[in-house]
């Protein structure tokens, strides 16, 4: 069986998925094995996915590469749950169709859980443009404590999250019941499942990841679908704020206006955009201009 399970869910991209699998090929570690569930669930994508998965074997004939396509379209979530199934690696780890591992990335993690017997992990993310510049790196060091506690609370503030940057046993996976089936926010909600189950968990700093960011687009997770994930996700928060302090719930606030202030720019609803990021502005001013020149 391979140590690593890499699952790539894809969904109507061609050349993003290209690069994600050469990226794996470019893994130093070896002992992995690449799952494609495909979720386009429309036949022309579905021969297109075929084929770009079938060179790719073609030319790497050693590696383990596993093409599961889904009858109907399941959502982000379902398709990276029904990845998990289908794993046989000890350990899991994602890579979302558009993303790129660079070549130390799963030795480096793999190593790290090793050594501390962790149940799940995270890196940080760098995240580039359309144009392959970097534009933010998410830096986690904010981490100064692994308590259930400590944990919870920098999730609900800052987001461990970056499906790329996570790496888990597959048998914790299993124990946590895998994504929950909401595909706007769904890493989100994953690790508020690894967290309460108290596993063992561990923060490997440095990033080798380049993680994508599409200004353009408006689907599920931007646009209309990001203002109304993000409403239910601020929902779900609200129900701690009284177990947290001031300062805490006061930065929880901004952060929900900020992002749906980067919303409704993308939307170009200027008028919203306004309201909201003044609104941030006036809950934590220094934050939230720091949100504002670096969050993307």
């Amino acid at each position: 069986m391979p140590e690593v399970s890499i699952i790539v869910a894809t969904y109507r991209r061609e050349f993003e998925l290209q690069r994600a699998l050469e990226s794996v090929k470019e893994q130093q570690y070896k002992d992995i094995e690449t799952i494609i569930v495909d979720d386009n669930a429309d036949l022309e994508f579905n021969n297109k996915v075929s084929a770009i998965v079938q060179a790719f074997k073609n030319k790497n004939p050693d590696m383990a590469v596993k093409l599961i396509t889904n009858e109907k379209n399941m959502g982000s979530a379902q398709t990276r749950n029904i990845g998990i199934d289908a794993s046989e690696g000890k350990y899991i780890t994602f890579l979302d169709d558009d993303d790129v591992f660079l070549p130390e990335k799963i030795g480096k993690q793999l190593n790290f859980m090793k050594k501390g017997d962790y149940d799940y992990s995270i890196t940080d993310l760098d995240l580039y443009n359309e144009k392959d510049t970097l534009i933010r790196k998410r830096v986690r060091g904010y981490i100064k404590d692994t308590s259930y506690e400590s944990l919870f609370k920098y999730h609900l503030m800052y987001h461990l999250t970056g499906t790329d940057a996570m790496m888990f046993k597959k048998e914790y996976l299993e124990k946590i019941d895998g994504f929950a089936p909401i595909n706007v926010g769904d890493e989100f909600y994953l690790m508020v499942r690894a967290i309460n189950e108290k596993g063992k968990f561990g923060y490997l700093p440095g990033c080798d990841i380049k993680a994508y960011v599409h200004t353009g687009e408006c689907g599920l997770s931007s646009g209309e679908g990001k203002i109304k994930g993000e409403n239910n996700l601020y929902e779900y928060k609200k129900t701690f704020f009284d177990k947290l302090d001031r300062k805490t719930v006061r930065y929880i606030k901004m952060r929900h206006l900020a992002v749906l202030a980067f919303a409704e720019i993308r939307l170009k609803k200027y008028g919203r955009f306004l309201k909201y990021a003044i609104n941030s502005f006036l809950l934590a001013p220094v934050s939230c201009v720091k949100m504002f020149l670096f969050e993307r």
